[in-house]
């Protein structure tokens, strides 16, 4: 299996113990810095999207296999900590500059600097966010 990083996540959080449980719980925004070769791919995001960031939490417990006192698997939570910190957060997109390749977002709940593997339109329901080409 071979996953590359495609850029990074700049957000105020310095640990998670300072970000909120889910994006949606705090107001913080953030900037998405994509890596130069993978910016062509952002032709058509734009301002007022939703997005999927898709981020590796590396710095998280990667022995855990239960919480909540050994009552769940983390197979049935959105924990960070798991065997692969594969991490999704949905993200508004308040502004793109695909020239620089950042996209500023907002519902971070990312620690700073984590490695953003994906991005992805997201899809909430009937939004029109979503594209109707998809």
């Amino acid at each position: 299996m071979d996953c590359e990083r495609i850029g990074r996540v700049e957000t105020p959080y310095a640990s998670r113990e300072d970000a909120p449980r889910q994006g949606f719980l705090g107001d913080a925004t953030g900037t998405v810095h994509v890596a130069e070769q993978y910016r062509a791919a952002l032709t058509g995001l734009d301002t007022g999207h939703t997005i999927d960031v898709v981020w590796w939490a590396d710095d998280a417990d990667r022995s855990v296999l239960r919480v909540r006192g050994g009552n769940r698997g983390v197979f049935t939570t959105r924990s960070p900590a798991r065997p692969n910190p594969v991490c999704v957060t949905t993200c508004d997109v308040l502004a793109v500059d695909s020239e620089a390749g950042t996209l500023d977002v907002a519902g971070v709940d990312m620690v700073d600097g984590s490695p953003v593997v994906d991005l992805k339109y997201a899809l909430v329901g009937d939004d029109e966010h979503t594209p109707s080409d998809r």
